[in-house]
């Protein structure tokens, strides 16, 4: 019971670490294109649209983070963004 429960714990870990890097390889593709837009209303969505990425992923970096001093985990060094 409790190799299931630290198995499900895991896997969550894994998956939040996973979407942190999505969510930073998203931020950095929009601040590619935040320097290629054009006009001040392209740049202002893209603005809005990058804060909004950053907040999911402290947020998911918050989570993953929770979820490893409950595993234990917390002193090894993974993709920490």
């Amino acid at each position: 019971m409790i190799s299931t429960i630290v198995g499900r714990l895991e896997r969550e870990s894994h998956e939040l670490t996973g979407a942190v890097d999505a969510i930073s390889t998203l931020k950095e593709e929009l601040e590619l294109r935040l320097e290629e837009a054009r006009d001040d209303c392209s740049r202002e969505v893209l603005d809005n649209v990058i804060a909004l990425v950053g907040a999911h992923s402290i947020e998911y970096q918050h989570r993953r983070t929770a979820l490893r001093k409950k595993l234990g985990l917390e002193n090894l060094n993974e993709s920490e963004t």
